[in-house]
């Protein structure tokens, strides 16, 4: 990873963050700076760059200022494509590859924490996620499964299997392997 494909992400993170808080009442597109959600990300970038480029204790120095700053622990090792938007930071854990235009709110967790140590592409026992996904509040997605593109894993829901392309998990539901 580079510090100009770092930058290229940053611009697609803050122009989608821009783009939603455009519409919504009393957004004001200017402050994104003062905002938590792109403080996150920013913060995740950065200690994303550093740990890739074999800079792990400047990376750490970043991954502790997001969690202190916004309460979000994104690992360094995370990988987001471009267009990555955080809506609340706060207490959410993330551990996972996720594509592009991946939004998340608050208090969801994303990672391991099953028995299963497959690695399908993110680490052992983590999970993929595809372009578009949209991982709501309280939402778990746990182990090495893949969701797919534009899927939408809703409010409250604990998900440890495969969710195909365009799913819709409602929320609270429990799609996991004991369901199957």
């Amino acid at each position: 990873m580079t510090w100009r494909e770092t930058l290229t992400r940053l611009r697609a993170d803050r122009d989608r963050l821009r783009a939603l808080v455009d519409g919504e009442p009393g957004g004001d597109p200017g402050a994104l700076w003062s905002s938590p959600s792109f403080q996150c990300v920013v913060l995740h970038r950065l200690s994303q760059l550093s740990f890739v480029n074999g800079h792990r204790l400047v990376g750490r120095l970043f991954w502790h200022l997001n969690l202190l700053l916004t309460g979000a622990d994104i690992s360094m090792m995370s990988d987001f494509g471009p267009g990555l938007v955080v809506r609340v930071p706060a207490a959410i854990n993330v551990f996972c590859r996720a594509g592009r235009n991946c939004t998340l709110h608050g208090t969801s967790v994303i990672g391991g924490g099953t028995s299963r140590r497959d690695d399908i592409g993110s680490g052992p026992g983590l999970p993929v996620l595809g372009d578009g996904v949209e991982v709501e509040w309280g939402a778990i997605v746990l182990g090495p499964i893949t969701v797919g593109d534009r899927a939408r894993i809703g409010a409250g829901s604990v998900v440890s299997r495969d969710v195909p392309e365009g799913a819709d998990i409602p929320p609270g539901a429990r799609h996991t392997l004991r369901n199957a």
